[in-house]
């Protein structure tokens, strides 16, 4: 009897393993698809550490020197959000799509801010190419479909250009909306076509200065990063990824020293060169509002200020022909000169050359 009830017990054992062991397989079912692969045996610190470990300063550094930034601060995104021919320039996640597939435009509605991942791949290797720059190699302007290639300089000229606008035989400037201007021309960000001299008009006359054809800021090795990323130990707010360049640190910006920006050489300084050409463009300026072919009322601010960029080429009637091109160069000449905002500094020589020029043709 003490064997049967020992075998009964066993058997019950038996089934309720059983029972479990079903049970089991019913709820786990088939074995689901792999997981990602792992990391090769480093830990999430050490991955992370690429970047932010012993380094960290260096990082949290660029952090916050791009919080000083105008691309860190500036809010114009938020007017182009989701404008595919905006959104290649306005925003980050558009300009980021658009280096990508290799366009000027992304090819969806972009609308995020201008931040690190607009320039470089960050957190996608987890290492160091994370940095590398979205643009690597020349390209043609949007304008004039010059090939440029301005080294690491590329990624800030492929928006910092001038915008596409048709010229016409005779030229016909067109009014934008319902206003009295026209944004017929380079539009703001002509940087990359006057270090280059691929825009502007060469206007000729009697007496007037010879264009140079070369610039030595067109061949510096990285461009405009060169000078504007350029560290200065005494002031980590200036330079770096602030982007800010001021003349009185030229002289103190490792790349900018010697033979052109010596603290010496008074005769380069600058701060007489910004003078001297600003004080030009303000007589530029006049002449063209006194003939009726410049519209400023879009450059002066709420509270009382002026912003060069709201200056535009004016056409009064919905349709004017200019019989002369010339005046329609030298109109467009002083956008690209006002809009360039370096007052002489990106291109001393060939800006001198343009503002001297236009002056003369205008008879000034």
């Amino acid at each position: 009897m003490k064997k049967f009830e020992t075998f009964i017990w066993k058997l019950f054992g038996l089934i309720a393993i059983l029972g479990i062991t079903s049970l089991i397989y019913s709820c786990t079912g088939p074995e689901g698809p792999s997981g990602p692969a792992g990391n090769d045996g480093k830990d999430v610190k050490t991955v992370c550490a690429v970047c932010h470990g012993a380094d960290a300063d260096d990082v949290n550094l660029k952090f916050n020197q791009y919080d000083l930034s105008k691309h860190n601060l500036g809010v114009i995104y938020e007017e182009e959000a989701g404008r595919l021919q905006c959104g290649g320039c306005h925003t980050g996640d558009g300009f980021a799509e658009a280096a990508t597939i290799g366009k000027d435009d992304p090819v969806s509605k972009a609308s995020s801010k201008i931040n690190c991942k607009a320039c470089h791949s960050i957190h996608k290797n987890f290492d160091s190419t994370d940095f590398a720059l979205r643009i690597s190699s020349g390209f043609a302007l949007r304008h004039t479909g010059a090939n440029i290639d301005q080294g690491k300089g590329n990624t800030c000229s492929k928006c910092h250009q001038a915008r596409t606008f048709t010229r016409t035989v005779p030229d016909t400037i067109t009014r934008s909306g319902t206003g009295t201007y026209s944004r017929f021309g380079p539009h703001y960000g002509v940087v990359a076509n006057v270090v280059t001299m691929n825009g502007p008009y060469q206007i000729n006359v009697t007496g007037g200065d010879a264009y140079p054809t070369s610039n030595p800021h067109a061949t510096l090795p990285g461009g405009c990063v060169s000078c504007h990323m350029g560290s200065d130990p005494a002031n980590p707010a200036q330079g770096g990824h602030t982007f800010k360049m001021l003349p009185a640190n030229l002289s103190k910006i490792a790349s900018c020293v010697g033979a052109c920006h010596d603290a010496n050489k008074i005769a380069n300084s600058p701060k007489a060169l910004q003078k001297e050409i600003g004080d030009k463009l303000v007589i530029y300026r006049r002449e063209l509002i006194d003939r009726g072919w410049l519209d400023t009322s879009q450059a002066v601010l709420p509270d009382g200020g002026y912003q060069i960029l709201g200056e535009y080429f004016r056409a009064d009637q919905a349709k004017k022909e200019w019989s002369n091109p010339t005046e329609v160069e030298v109109v467009l000449n002083y956008l690209y000169l006002a809009k360039d905002r370096s007052l002489g500094v990106h291109n001393p020589a060939y800006i001198k050359a343009l503002v001297n020029n236009g002056l003369k043709y205008l008879g000034k």
